[in-house]
């Protein structure tokens, strides 16, 4: 999976009112890609750390000072972009084309979900320690993207610069923390448990992997260096005192997470273009899981007739533990590739870049237990994402108790690869940042994201990507259950129909989860609500769509043609995709690529 908390995370805001433009006399597109900027790149220059999640330089150095004046200004700038789009859309002629009126849309929908963020969700209002969490997130971003002198033409004084923005961030986190803190009106209970765990893996990353960094480039005797620990240790010591106060006051706060079904149900329609409510999600995601236990149940007879036991010997092998894992998964990476040319899946452009695999952050655990990855920033030149792992302290005995979030063996390390890497978030959000309509570049939907992802592992199934293994099809079956449990939990939560720990008795019953990596997915659900049925609601969108394409195309439709066209909208809500993809079959998919600059 994407890391939700990283795939446009929700800041604490800080804006200033700015006049709305007067409409220049320039065509439908140019006003609509004109104020798509406006709307990115001044909430970016406001919220420094959304800036550094999305690659926008310039402002890694800068933390927001919060406070209720700009929270209100902010509010307002929304409602004048809003004011803005409608403008422009009453200006719509007859001829306007598809594309242009679905751009719209798309606008729409991302101001309606901010301003929904500031009115109704309100998590700067409830989560004591986000900002905390957030800079601690951020500044490991900017860990993870330190110049490597020599690579993609970095130099001695881009690394320079790297750590002095680090360090200025850290020089103003605990202001920004305080500052954040006294927005925290209505405290969720669940918010401060998550938090404080997140904060217990604060020291070891930053006096760890960061401090390490720091010395060995800054210099061990260096100004620099002294000003960094200074910095870093101002900001643990907001850190420890934000953790102190959630221990003194938690259990004092409410379960306040939840939305409301109401407000669940336009998020899914005004934010996110799906046809869904919550009904259907939740019958999507119990039909899902239905159908993961049904194949576990075919699967296990066709084991028990063959006289073997799942694991390593029906999964291709065990995985090797220390150093060497990593190299196993980069080779899992390369075999995805070569299986995908060989069974003419869909095009690898040349120009892909590579994936990093690294062992996921001791902070992050609480809430991403198993594999998840980041991808190449929007707007940064990197092509390079970060596939992040959480080795098992026994590959025995993960084996052992056939492990959910610990991959083991060849088959389930290549079935993980397929979602997060080839064909799955690596390649197509790869893909879509190249897209030159900066409309559609900027698009994030989850539900695109997970679900062409999760559509990839059982089409891989299908293609024999495991031969006769049996493990790495139980595997596809087992994580079938998640993504529909995942549905269930997702509504239900949101809703206030469940409570937290009926969550967790029902995940943990339903995905062979440990009770304690599935307290920390449903942690997850709850205080992230509107991704995690993204799989479910993507993959049946595709599906949908692949079918009304069979249709249209028939014995001139492939695969490898309909993948191509699909991926060529960028990271786009289906509501837009499937019209417009359907409309385009008359072009070649190789001039739908060109026109994305796939």
């Amino acid at each position: 999976m994407i890391n939700p908390f990283r795939f446009i995370r929700s800041c604490a805001v800080l804006g200033a009112l700015l006049a709305a433009p007067v409409l220049a006399a320039n065509s439908v597109h140019d006003n609509l890609v004109a104020l798509a900027q406006d709307v990115t790149f001044t909430s970016a220059a406001l919220f420094p750390m959304q800036a550094t999640a999305l690659g926008i330089p310039g402002h890694d150095g800068e933390l927001e000072v919060p406070s209720e004046a700009n929270r209100a200004a902010y509010t307002a700038r929304l409602e004048q972009w809003q004011q803005r789009l409608g403008e422009i859309t009453a200006g719509f002629p007859a001829d306007t084309s598809l594309q242009d009126r679905n751009d719209a849309r798309l606008i729409g929908a991302d101001l309606i979900a901010r301003l929904n963020a500031q009115r109704i969700y309100q998590l700067d209002r409830k989560d004591f320690g986000g900002a905390a969490n957030a800079v601690l997130d951020s500044v490991f971003t900017l860990f993870e993207m330190l110049p490597v002198i020599g690579r993609e033409g970095a130099t001695a004084k881009d690394q320079a610069r790297a750590w002095a923005d680090i360090t200025s961030r850290l020089e103003k986190a605990p202001a920004h923390i305080a500052a954040s803190q006294q927005l925290v009106t209505i405290p969720c209970h669940l918010f401060g448990v998550v938090r404080a765990q997140q904060l217990d893996g604060a020291a070891g990353f930053f006096k760890g992997a960061l401090s390490d960094a720091a010395s060995a480039q800054l210099g061990a005797k260096s100004r620099a260096l002294a000003r960094f620990i200074r910095a870093r240790d101002a900001a643990l010591e907001a850190m420890a005192a934000t953790r102190a106060f959630i221990d003194a006051h938690v259990a004092s706060w409410p379960e306040n997470y939840a939305m409301g079904r109401e407000a669940y149900d336009r998020m899914l329609r005004d934010e996110q273009l799906l046809p869904f409510n919550a009904n259907d999600i939740e019958r999507m995601g119990r039909d899902e899981l239905g159908h993961g236990w049904a194949e576990e149940a075919w699967l296990t007879s066709l084991a028990k007739q063959q006289g073997v036991a799942f694991g390593p010997d029906t999964g291709g092998g065990m995985a090797p533990g220390g150093a060497a894992l990593i190299d196993f998964y980069h080779d899992r990476i390369a075999e995805l590739t070569r299986f995908m040319s060989e069974r003419n899946v869909v095009t690898v452009p040349a120009w892909l870049g590579s994936m990093v695999v690294v062992e996921t952050p001791e902070f992050l655990l609480p809430v991403l237990p198993g594999a998840n990855m980041n991808p190449p920033r929007l707007f940064a030149s990197s092509t390079t994402g970060y596939y992040y792992i959480a080795p098992p302290k026994s590959l025995a005995a993960a084996a052992a108790r056939l492990d959910m979030n610990q991959d083991f063996d060849r088959d389930r390390i290549t079935s993980t690869a397929a979602h997060e890497a080839m064909p799955g978030h690596f390649l197509q959000l790869s893909i879509a940042k190249r897209h030159p309509n900066f409309i559609r570049k900027i698009q994030g939907s989850g539900v695109f994201a997970e679900g062409w992802a999760f559509y990839g592992e059982e089409m891989f199934v299908r293609l024999g990507l495991y031969g006769d293994h049996l493990d790495g099809r139980l595997f596809t079956a087992r994580w079938e259950r998640v993504r529909g449990a995942r549905a269930i939990a997702d509504p239900k939560l949101a809703s206030g129909e469940w409570t937290y720990e009926q969550a967790v008795d029902f995940y943990a019953a339903q995905t062979g989860f440990t009770r304690e990596a599935a307290a920390a997915q449903v942690a997850s659900i709850a205080t992230g609500p509107g991704y995690y049925y993204a799989y479910t609601a993507g993959r049946a969108q595709i599906q949908e769509i692949y079918a009304a394409y069979t249709l249209k195309m028939g014995e001139r439709g492939s695969l490898h043609d309909f993948h191509d066209r699909l991926l060529s909208y960028g990271t786009t809500p289906f509501a837009v995709v499937g019209p417009e993809l359907l409309a385009d079959l008359d072009k070649p998919a190789s001039a739908v690529r060109a026109a994305a600059n796939y």
